[in-house]
């Protein structure tokens, strides 16, 4: 069984054996499913789940630096210390400068914007969670042969720096243009914030509700536990099981009866 949740933990290694996470709940539902990750499908997941048409990518909000010779992207998602109201600043700005350039802006959720790209050269861009802090010009030069989308990315952020209203975003980061493949069958069993996503990605999808057996399904994809009853976040949490949050990733195998009793032991007053 995999369990994603779309929310960070604090993995110990003495509940199991360390594995890496891909930084976003979508990303690791689709390393269960065995898709590449160095170009995911991430963008035309997200726009099935919401009926879009045409083929999009995703652009991620981000705060990157620059020197001489290098650029990094050191600060995303809540590390940009950014309010709603921001953000709905920044989006709007940023959707109206692209309009005029004859391009579509979705607003999906506070960090995840998808861009229409159905006329536009193929992107060739790894998730954004892949390449943080670490130096964007061996990654900037194979965007793609016409250049396209290194000027797009050079563009934008002249854009959100020429701006008066100063933050953290002063960029963005296009990538997930993979294609998505005919549905899985995996069963998946998720709760009302995924659900569309899940039905996007699999032809077996079952909502939660606290009379399923969250036992009996291939994969487990919540917004956040508390989305089971408190039972099943009990229950679930004894099952042998790959755990996936969007910082860390570890396998929790079933418990020995001799390891219980030492740890019962141990932590014994």
């Amino acid at each position: 069984m995999n369990v994603i949740i779309n929310t960070e933990s604090d993995c110990d290694s003495k509940e199991g054996k360390l594995l890496k996470s891909q930084g976003l709940a979508v990303l690791n539902l689709l390393a269960c499913g065995g898709y590449d990750l160095v170009n995911p499908p991430v963008g035309n997941l997200l726009k099935s789940s919401h009926n879009l048409e045409g083929d999009w990518v995703v652009l991620t909000p981000m705060h990157w630096q620059a020197s001489h010779n290098d650029a990094v992207i050191v600060a995303l998602d809540k590390d940009l210390r950014v309010t709603d109201e921001e953000v709905k600043y920044w989006f709007d700005l940023y959707s109206a400068y692209l309009a005029e350039e004859g391009m579509s802006l979705y607003f999906y959720d506070k960090y995840t914007w998808l861009l229409r790209v159905d006329d536009k050269p193929p992107l060739n861009a790894k998730p954004i969670y892949q390449v943080l802090n670490k130096s964007l010009m061996p990654e900037l030069s194979q965007l793609d042969e016409t250049m396209y989308w290194q000027k797009f990315f050079t563009e934008s952020q002249m854009f959100f720096s020429s701006n008066a209203w100063k933050s953290l975003i002063n960029g963005v980061w296009a990538w997930g243009s993979g294609k998505l493949k005919t549905k899985k069958t995996i069963s998946i069993c998720t709760d009302k914030h995924f659900l569309a996503v899940a039905q996007a990605y699999s032809s077996n999808v079952t909502l939660y509700d606290p009379s399923v057996n969250v036992s009996g399904f291939e994969v487990v994809l919540l917004h956040g536990i508390d989305s089971l009853s408190e039972l099943h976040q009990v229950e679930i949490k004894k099952i042998p099981a790959h755990w996936y949050w969007n910082n860390c990733a570890l396998i929790k195998a079933k418990s020995h009866w001799f390891t219980r009793l030492w740890r019962s032991l141990t932590h014994a007053d």
